[in-house]
């Protein structure tokens, strides 16, 4: 317990004041880009001993994370898949698929490394960075690729607040095929639901819908990455893939938690209480990650793959209006 209090201290430190500095920025930032960069700061104008604080910052990225992870189903209900109808869902699970083809071929085209691509991926198609940091410890990410990856996904985010909204005002877009757009095409919940509402409030509820169903997809998403990328590396080492040694158990807690508060079991201030943890011990362990970067490492991940990102997010974003048009055949 004494190796490792230095380090817990540590990250709630930083988790602490990027929650506090969050507050006078704009919430489509959000506290947890606030702790990877202030942790990359610490980290490298500070300088700590790692030595001292290694071993706590390591158990928040190895355990904190997965204990977040479970507690986050308490968000999740199943009926919000089958509420939004069979065309919200022919959506999601068709621009998730391509975003993952586009990503490989593109990712192969610009030579961007495996591991960053399906970090980027993934953020990028189910819910910005919570997916990131849920992936990278299942594809053996280092801290340099996650901060890369919540950087890139982050910046993009940002970006689709100020311009959809706009776009969609332009193009005389409805309420509907704004708000499934939004939904469907912007990176993080909170950047989701704010895109929508600057559009409308009808908008604003059909993105936030569309966007708690898309969170659901995590979960084989990330399964299916997993065995993806082990699949990838058999082919450079030869070592079988067996479902049950990558298979994250943790999820098996995300999944029974979502089922309880699908069948109405958890209690509304319980299910407030475990979120709000969730998202604390989400940002805990995502400070352990800025905590771990060396810039001079970061430095050398050169311009690919934000040029990666944002072509990605550009074909999402494109992809996804002509996808909603063919399914929904109203604008």
């Amino acid at each position: 317990m004494k190796s490792l209090f230095p380090g817990v201290l540590l990250l709630l430190i930083v988790a602490g004041a990027s929650a506090l500095i969050a507050q006078f920025l704009p919430p489509v930032i959000g506290p947890v880009f606030v702790a990877v960069v202030l942790g990359i700061l610490v980290a490298n104008i500070l300088r700590p001993d790692m030595k001292v604080y290694g071993p706590g910052v390591k158990l928040g990225l190895k355990k904190f994370l997965k204990v977040a992870i479970v507690l986050l189903g308490a968000g999740i209900s199943f009926q919000e898949i089958r509420g939004f109808g069979l065309e919200g869902l022919i959506v999601i699970v068709t621009l998730i698929a391509a975003v993952f083809v586009v990503a490989v071929a593109l990712g192969r085209l610009l030579k961007v490394a495996l591991r960053r691509v399906l970090l980027i991926a993934v953020g990028v198609s189910i819910c910005g960075n919570t997916a990131v940091a849920t992936t990278a410890p299942l594809i053996d990410a280092d801290e340099d690729e996650v901060a890369m990856a919540v950087g890139i996904v982050t910046l993009f985010g940002v970006l689709s607040v100020l311009l959809y909204p706009l776009i969609g005002t332009l193009l005389g877009m409805s309420d509907l095929i704004f708000g499934v757009w939004a939904g469907t095409a912007i990176n993080d919940t909170s950047q989701v639901v704010a895109a929508g509402f600057i559009f409308s409030e009808e908008a604003g509820k059909v993105a936030t819908t569309i966007k708690l169903t898309r969170n659901v997809m995590i979960v084989p998403v990330v399964l299916g990455v997993a065995y993806f990328y082990r699949r990838r590396m058999q082919a450079e080492t030869g070592e079988k893939v067996k479902i049950r040694e990558i298979f994250p158990t943790f999820v098996l807690g995300f999944l029974a938690l979502a089922a309880a508060n699908s069948l109405g079991w958890l209690a509304e201030g319980l299910q407030e209480g475990l979120m709000a943890t969730s998202r604390f011990l989400i940002l805990v362990a995502l400070s352990g990650i800025g905590l771990s970067v060396d810039l001079k490492k970061l430095k050398g991940i050169g311009w690919k793959p934000f040029g990666f990102g944002f072509v990605v997010e550009l074909i999402l974003a494109v992809g996804a209006v002509l996808l909603i048009l063919a399914v929904f055949g109203v604008w």
